[in-house]
């Protein structure tokens, strides 16, 4: 097994153990977590960590809203912190637990905590930029650019690929790979990204049935997948464009994956990188991959208990 270390991410190239599990060659591992052992060490554990430095150094003139079911949000509030820049999180109550930083918390950061889903978060984050454009405005999600060129830094330096695999929410992680292989003048690989059903709003929308309803978010494992509100059209092209694929992970499914990809990590994994895993077994058993085609397998988020330390303040969370 061979493991290379590329900026705060590790990759697992030539591992019988990965050959043996999958079932085929030509497989490598990209882990963005915190993986002392594989020497990914992410600070908030997710790729996320890859999203937020450009944005807070080049989106000076307002105070950004950050609107998040999990990574994003630890990310920025990490970010903002070190930073010591105003920033504002907004997310669902249940989101608070793993809102937790390496760091002690900025007392320049506030915390919004809506009671119900991610959607109504987000619908409260528009009514706050909207009564208070002078003082605020959105982060941007897949539609900010830094989001995008902060991955860049990391997807340029991988090795050519032909499919990438990750479960996919917002949709920043495939819109940087595929404007990443167009920059380096590269054909962009297959896309096949995946979501946890029964909530799986992107899956819905390319197979033309109607939006989940939202009440089926709660009853997915991976939570931070559950965003609806994304620019779902942009994610449909890139699909199609790359002759990707989307696939439907149930929860059973995610945690069969999850807790056997473990046991080689010997580390945690969140629960979307197992919907990632059980997609690749399912395009596997599906016969959806060429034997000879080169695949990346993106773990997006793992080893939060080591980064996990400071919690905010109750003085800086705002109960809505």
């Amino acid at each position: 097994m061979t493991i290379q270390q590329i900026l705060m991410s590790s990759l697992i190239e030539n591992s019988s153990f990965v050959e043996d599990f999958f079932g085929r060659k030509n497989i490598k591992i990209l882990l963005s977590g915190f993986f002392k052992k594989f020497g990914a060490r992410c600070p908030t554990g997710s790729f996320k960590d890859y999203t937020t430095g450009l944005t807070l150094y080049f989106r000076k003139k307002k105070e950004l809203v950050v609107v998040s079911a999990g990574n994003v949000a630890r990310a920025f509030f990490y970010k903002a912190s070190v930073l010591k820049r105003p920033l504002t999180i907004v997310l669902p109550e249940y989101a608070l637990e793993g809102l937790k930083i390496p760091v002690p918390p900025s007392k320049t950061v506030t915390i919004y905590a809506i009671k119900g889903e991610y959607n109504d978060a987000i619908d409260f984050s528009k009514e706050l930029v909207a009564k208070n454009p002078e003082k605020y405005e959105h982060e941007g999600g897949l539609s900010n650019e830094w989001r995008i060129k902060g991955l860049y830094r990391l997807f340029r330096r991988l090795p050519r690929f032909d499919v990438y695999f990750q479960a996919v929410s917002g949709g920043v992680g495939p819109l940087s790979v595929y404007k990443t292989a167009k920059y380096l003048n590269r054909k962009p690989p297959k896309l096949y990204l995946s979501q946890n059903l029964p909530y799986a709003p992107v899956l819905s929308a390319i197979k033309r049935e109607n939006p989940p309803p939202p009440e089926l978010a709660e009853k997915i494992l991976a939570k931070v997948l559950s965003n609806a509100r994304t620019n779902i059209e942009l994610l449909s092209n890139l699909i199609k464009e790359t002759h990707g694929k989307i696939y439907g992970i149930t929860n059973d499914e995610l945690l069969k994956a999850k807790t056997a990809f473990e046991s080689f990590l010997e580390e945690e994994i969140d629960f979307s990188a197992g919907v990632t895993i059980a997609s690749v077994l399912k395009a596997i058993e599906n016969n959806d991959l060429n034997p000879d085609e080169k695949i990346l397998i993106h773990i997006t988020g793992g080893g939060y208990e080591k980064v996990k330390k400071y919690s905010p303040s109750q003085e800086q969370i705002i109960y809505i």
